[in-house]
């Protein structure tokens, strides 16, 4: 009898894992481990502030615990900074993570978000010559603050003390790593850092699988009395969501109907009451409803804002929304001219940090039923139309990963997994 082949072990690391799902970059990391458990056992690795293990569908979910660790995302000022400087400099913070690798044995690793792992995780991997897959969620290899936004401005170019994280890092990279970016905006940026190369770089979007058409997802709903304006995602100030008010305040002034605006998504108490309680004009009510499914804030809004004013990495909701027929106002920060050209739907840019042009904007998107390319704010500089590794069916970010991490099982990395810990240092 033939023996039956056997499925490849692969271990995926993350900062954070279900049921304590951040935002965007961890929805895509799961989509990515449970795209891998087609056809491998695949063990996600996080670090946690206490060890314990569970399943999550097809997935394996080892939680390694530290010390210092959040137990949870949002925390306190004082536990992140703890958080950051145990990890960056101590190099036993994650030695409870690289033992779990080590039991497992895997024939590949996939890394995703790095900033509770430090350039320790790295380093394991190289020193033990892993095959190894990096997915870049964002540009936080080349920023301490991990948004490349400092008092207010967007880092177009990282300051000194940024581009030694980003030169650590690439030293750290196991040699042979394949990478995937979740926008060509990433990559290039990476690229010009050294963090990756070129001909071991692809593409692949975030959000690309169509929704359930069972779902019943209204599309191209009427008018109705009260427009009804929608934000959905982490609540947080670097997305923008102050300006979205201001935007949708100053709509609400010149509209002929009240206008609701819809925050949906979670944040830090403080921030959140701040949101609440923000000044608006009186045809404007600010409806804050914490997360709701997608399928059903888009049943909800009339339009998307993605008010953004950091270096968004790709902007996963422009293409969620699109795709359920919800034009969107987005801001053409970083990677979201990408992912509007990508959306389906409807679309144009604003700079919501001017309210009375992007509500003028706004007032024309919902007036038109054409896809809207150029509008108030810079136009797109990158997209998929032009960028040189996408081709005409671009694919998803799940897709991509599979990609790479068959690529890379198939062409092997220094040496074998079977004998990778045959004179590697510890």
């Amino acid at each position: 009898m033939t023996a039956k082949p056997t499925r490849p072990r692969i271990v995926l690391t993350a900062d954070w894992w279900w049921p304590n799902l951040v935002g965007g970059a961890e929805h895509s990391a799961r989509d990515i481990a449970l795209a891998l458990a087609d056809a491998a056992e695949v063990t996600v690795v996080i670090p946690a502030a206490s060890s314990h293990r569970y399943p999550d569908g097809p997935l394996r979910v080892v939680a390694a615990g530290r010390r210092f660790a959040r137990a949870h995302h949002p925390g306190s000022r004082v536990s992140r900074v703890v958080e950051l400087l145990t990890t960056w400099l101590n190099p036993r913070s994650g030695a409870a993570m690289r033992r779990e690798i080590r039991a497992v044995d895997p024939d590949l690793v996939v890394v995703t978000n790095t900033a509770r792992t430090g350039p320790w995780l790295l380093r394991f991997l190289k020193r033990r010559r892993y095959r190894t897959v990096r997915v870049y969620h964002d540009l936080s290899d080349t920023c301490w603050l991990r948004s490349r936004r400092r008092n207010g401005r967007n880092c177009h170019t990282p300051c000194p003390p940024c581009g030694a994280k980003a030169a650590i890092m690439a030293s750290v990279t196991p040699t042979g790593t394949r990478s995937v970016c979740v926008s060509h905006f990433v990559r290039e940026d990476l690229l010009a850092r050294g963090l990756t190369r070129p001909e071991r770089t692809s593409v692949g979007y975030p959000a690309l699988n169509p929704p359930d058409p069972a779902r019943g997802i209204r599309r191209n709903r009427p008018r109705p009395e009260r427009t009804t304006l929608g934000y959905v995602g982490r609540l947080a100030p670097v997305k923008g969501i102050e300006h979205a008010i201001d935007v949708a305040s100053r709509f609400a002034e010149t509209s002929r109907h009240p206008v609701t605006l819809l925050l949906a998504g979670n944040g830090d108490p403080r921030y959140v009451e701040e949101l609440r309680t923000r000044p608006v004009h009186d045809r404007l009510r600010v409806d804050v409803r914490g997360w709701l499914p997608i399928e059903e804030f888009c049943a909800r809004v009339d339009v998307a804002l993605v008010p953004s004013t950091w270096l968004e990495p790709f902007g996963r909701v422009a293409v969620e929304v699109g795709m359920r027929g919800v034009p969107a106002l987005v801001s053409p920060q970083g990677g979201l001219p990408e992912a509007a050209a990508l959306s389906g739907t409807p679309y144009a840019f604003a700079d919501f940090t001017d309210p009375p042009g992007a509500a003028a904007t706004l007032a024309d998107l919902l007036a038109t039923s054409t896809p809207a390319t150029t509008s108030s704010g810079a136009p797109p500089t990158t997209s998929p139309a032009d960028a040189p590794l996408t081709p005409d069916r671009p694919p998803s970010l799940a897709q991509a990963a599979t990609r790479a991490a068959c690529a890379a099982l198939a062409t092997g990395g220094d040496i074998p997994r079977s004998t990778s810990s045959q004179g590697a240092r510890p």
